[in-house]
């Protein structure tokens, strides 16, 4: 059985440090696992947009069952300093409370509601829900946009789920977000192997895609190569929320943020 694996926004960091799989040889670079701050300078031009206050975001929540046992319209604004969710129009029929998760992953997604998500904690009402927080601007690195589904579940299932998944999603909404090109000219192309940064680069049509991770790298080196800033490599994986080790990937390509170059752990 999967096992439920929730996370808070504000544990998404991409540490600065790499691990190796086995110790390193002669020939290997010295492990660097220590926390760099002193990231490559944005390239020349380039100015990170902030998302304007106001609604930024909608998703229409549809019974999972078919019928209308759960509906409302999950509402992202963005105000201030953070992002807040509301829940309006909000009904459900199901016994006993229900939690609101978002995923970065698809509706058809198995197991949807166990994997990464965020957690907005318990719904104890069957009624509108203002001011749910989605965290401050820097916890998304200014978007929150790689979130792909709300998800409602029981907070206690008391049947179990036919495809052998902890929560089973009693509404869904794809979201639909309007929001800006937050960091417009961020293009990582790859200037060649260094020290540091030594792995491999997955291309398409000659643009770089992601990036393999080996022994001594470290993310000041590997956003130098792409000619970006280790914020942008943060930004690029969101998802990432543990000390990356020799042999993972990371993404390059805005596109691909979040869900779309993650795979989900039971899919």
């Amino acid at each position: 059985m999967p096992r439920l694996t929730t996370s808070v926004l504000g544990s998404i960091a991409l540490v600065l440090g790499l691990v190796a799989c086995s110790p390193p040889t002669t020939e290997t670079p010295p492990l660097d696992t220590a926390v760099h701050t002193d990231a490559s300078a944005p390239p020349d031009g380039a100015v990170d947009v902030v998302i304007p206050d106001g609604v930024i975001g909608t998703a229409e929540l549809t019974s999972a069952s078919g019928d209308d046992t759960v509906s409302g319209t999950v509402v992202v604004t963005a105000a201030g300093g953070g992002f807040d969710v509301a829940l309006k129009d909000f009904h459900s029929d199901v016994p006993g409370g229900l939690q609101l998760f978002f995923s970065p992953w698809s509706e058809t997604t198995t197991c949807l509601a166990d994997m990464y998500n965020f957690s907005f904690g318990n719904l104890s009402t069957d009624a509108d829900q203002p001011g749910l927080s989605l965290g401050d601007r820097d916890y998304s690195r200014g978007n929150p946009s790689y979130f792909l589904t709300a998800v409602i579940t029981e907070t206690d299932p008391s049947t179990t789920d036919p495809d052998g998944c902890v929560l089973t999603p009693r509404a869904v909404g794809t979201i639909t977000w309007d929001v800006p090109d937050t960091r417009p000219g961020l293009l990582a192309v790859d200037t060649g192997s260094r020290f540091g940064a030594g792995g491999a680069t997955a291309t398409t049509d000659g643009a770089p895609i992601s990036y393999r991770a080996v022994a001594g790298d470290t993310l000041n080196d590997i956003a130098d190569r792409f000619g970006i800033t280790v914020d942008d490599l943060g930004f690029l994986n969101p998802l990432t929320s543990r000390q990356l080790q020799a042999g993972d990937d990371l993404n390059l390509q805005v596109a691909l943020r979040g869900g779309a170059s993650v795979p989900p752990p039971w899919a």
